[in-house]
């Protein structure tokens, strides 16, 4: 289809010449001999004229591809002296070259703004050269060249189109003329701009040939970050890829794994789907991602494991190869558990580096330190380590770090003990505990909470330990329990014996409150006396007091048994908590009539307040029998051990222990307690050392 030619004249000069006509005729109009006044308006001046132009503007270029490579060569001429600055801004490309081939003074190319500006300084004329880039407009119809223009008094552009048809818009026809482009072949566009200010050509074309759009073949660089866990009978790996897309894009990645590893898991952003294929002795792990990439960099990570044989005294580290890249480099870093200790044996193409060169990223791949490290540049490396395994020295599972023993005496024999504990245990479920013989365990609380214990072998107690403690945390474990002795009356022997444990004891301290009135005369077992000079934690006897109210709801009859046994709890606790003075017979009269007096004799019994207790005072005085039945209605099983606070009174006796391994804390004394007054003891010490002291003065007098 052929163009219309235009006219020599393009119709922008027209228009331009038209408007300055115009102008003219009014402006002769109004400031001729006798100017028309008007009311309310001033009178227009001409505006002052400019002190440069340019007088031509030529454009030459041609289409390559997607980019329209231009070249402009402008006319200025300087109407008068002085310096002027000129903008040579092309809007909308990018200028490679700007050259000054002629000057009538001195004049000099000055960057501004993104742009050129000459400055000159003499009038005459001045000729410059601008090369400059844009890219080709295209959609689905056309294609075009557009950017914006200084301003001359004529502009022309040829631009040379490789097409074989060029069909122009028809505003574009007016002023283009269409020709073939000779030798080279295409189009040749001539576009006359006249005084315009932008380029806006458009045309409809096809290809002269068709056109292959060959995809820039993708650059990628790689970096590996592997971290080797050897553990008894698996070697873990860990790698961290960091792809560089420099070049091109790309959406999946190759990777050759060892044929010895197990690939357990692959992570990272985008990813689509990944598999492996078997390719003779490796394997080929494919990464595909949802979206391709380009100029970025995307982080891949593998983990994988491999056996190992524990009887071999080496092991060869697999190592993965990126393939389709076009550099890589990485760090191996090794690290172990357990028993294990490894050194390197042999290596190529690596080179060791210090631990605390790694990069920081291996800190997030696992909590095992590393404690080899390795850096290489280029595959194919290989590590080979030497692996020793050490046999495990066996240590202990628990240890009792502190314990505390109290326990207190009536004036009848019984007693009362509370044997605290600080124990710390690894992985050790129970510790066993085996109370004195004929003590009754009546508490067991653990960590502050009661738990109910289990019969062991050999009529041990197993204490159940909290599971979820941490090994270096320590669990208190507070034991309470009851025991009946003879009467101290008169001089005897007393032997105590505390509960053994399975775990050994650093510090023991034992406290015996002993009634009024006792005194021991000698002391033995295998304690020291006094307490002992450093604890380590709290004493555990200082909480409050906390009588538990755990009630089974099986049954309205087994709550009223357990209310009942509570209340006789209760009364033998304040029995013992009556203090130790000889002449308060009421807290004596109150354990006499309460447990064992098989007397009868005394006043009525009384409680704390010393008001008399009516529910005392006509219970009848228990038998052996009795007393055993009473005991054992004092215990139920499927309820939770009470809290039981210790009654402290009496004289306190301190003694101490370091170190106590699988024995129990023994101690055997010998005591007296005579029931006589006082002034009675004095006068028989008297009548044995008066004529002790007679005697010796009869010597005395003979030898002078």
């Amino acid at each position: 289809m052929r163009c219309l030619k235009p006219t020599g004249i393009s119709l922008g000069v027209l228009a331009a010449g038209l408007s300055l006509l115009a102008s003219r005729t009014a402006a002769a109009e109004d400031t001729g001999p006798f100017p028309r006044a008007t009311a309310g308006a001033s009178i227009a001046r001409p505006s002052p004229v400019s002190a440069w132009m340019i007088e031509s503007a030529d454009y030459h270029g041609e289409i390559a591809g997607q980019i329209v490579r231009l070249e402009a060569r402008y006319t200025i001429r300087l109407i008068q002296d002085g310096w002027v600055q000129i903008p040579l801004g092309i809007e909308g490309a990018t200028i490679t070259d700007v050259q000054l081939e002629k000057k009538s003074g001195e004049a000099h190319l000055v960057p501004q703004g993104g742009a050129y500006t000459l400055a000159a300084s003499r009038k005459g004329v001045y000729k410059i050269r601008v090369s400059f880039s844009t890219r080709l407009t295209q959609d689905s119809q056309s294609e075009g060249v557009a950017f914006r223009i200084p301003q001359a008094t004529f502009s022309t552009m040829t631009l040379t189109v490789p097409r074989k048809e060029v069909t122009l818009r028809p505003a574009d026809q007016l002023y283009v003329d269409v020709r073939p482009a000779g030798p080279e072949g295409g189009v040749r566009l001539t576009a006359r701009l006249g005084a315009g200010e932008h380029v806006d050509l458009r045309w409809a074309t096809e290809p002269a040939a068709p056109v292959k759009l060959i995809p820039l073949i993708p650059v990628v660089y790689g970096e590996v970050k592997t971290l080797v866990t050897l553990e008894d009978q698996l070697a873990l790996l860990t790698s961290l890829i960091d792809y560089r897309i420099a070049q091109g894009e790309t959406k999946a990645f190759q990777i050759q794994v060892p044929s010895s590893l197990t690939i357990s898991r692959i992570r990272g952003a985008n990813i689509e789907d990944w598999h492996l294929t078997e390719t003779g002795q490796d394997k080929l792990l494919t990464v595909t991602l949802a979206t391709p990439l380009k100029d970025v960099t995307y982080r891949l990570i593998v983990e994988a494991e491999a056996t190992r044989d524990t009887k071999a005294s080496s092991f060869s580290v697999p190592a993965l190869q990126l393939l389709g890249v076009k550099q890589e480099r990485g760090y191996l870093a090794v690290g172990r558990t357990g028993n294990i200790e490894v050194s390197p044996e042999s290596s190529t193409g690596v080179t060791r580096i210090d631990v605390r060169e790694l990069p920081e990223a291996f800190a997030s791949v696992s909590a095992t330190p590393a404690v080899l490290g390795f850096r290489y540049q280029q595959h194919p490396y290989t590590m080979v380590l030497s692996v020793i395994r050490h046999q495990d020295h066996p240590v202990l599972s628990a240890i009792v770090e502190h314990a505390h023993l109290a326990t207190v005496f009536s004036r009848q024999g019984e007693a009362i003990s509370r044997a605290a504990y600080i124990v710390k245990a690894n992985k050790q479920q129970f510790l066993q505990v085996t109370l004195p013989e004929q003590a009754t365990l009546w508490s067991c609380i653990v960590a502050g909470e009661s738990v109910k214990p289990v019969e062991g072998t050999g009529g041990a107690l197993l204490v159940p330990l909290p599971g979820s403690y941490d090994s270096s945390q320590p669990v208190p474990v507070e034991l309470v329990y009851f025991e009946h002795r003879p009467t101290f009356t008169g001089v005897g022997t007393l032997r105590l014996e505390g509960p053994s444990l399975d775990a050994p004891v650093t510090i023991a301290n034992w406290t015996l409150y002993m009634p009024g009135g006792v005194r021991f005369l000698r002391v033995g077992g295998n304690l020291e006396r006094g307490t002992a000079p450093a604890e380590f934690l709290a004493d555990p006897f200082q909480s409050p007091p906390e009588l538990a109210a755990a009630v089974d709801t099986a049954g309205a009859m087994r709550k009223e048994r357990y209310a009942a046994h509570l209340e006789r709890l209760q009364r033998i606790e304040r029995a013992f908590q009556v203090s130790r003075d000889s002449s308060n017979e009421d807290g004596q009269l109150i354990l006499r009539q309460s447990v064992h007096n098989k007397t009868g004799k005394g006043a009525a019994p009384q409680t704390e307040l010393g008001q008399a207790d009516p529910s005392l005072v006509s219970r009848p005085v228990p038998d052996a029998k009795g007393l055993e039945e009473f005991e054992r209605s004092l215990q139920e099983t499927g309820v939770m051990p009470l809290k039981i606070q210790l009654p402290k009174s009496g004289t306190a006796y301190h003694f101490n222990r370091l170190i106590t391994t699988q024995d129990a804390l023994a101690l055997e004394g010998t005591f007296v307690h005579l029931r006589i007054p006082s002034w009675l003891l004095l006068a028989a010490v008297g009548l044995v050392i008066a004529p002790l002291g007679v005697a010796g003065v009869g010597r005395f007098f003979v030898r002078l």
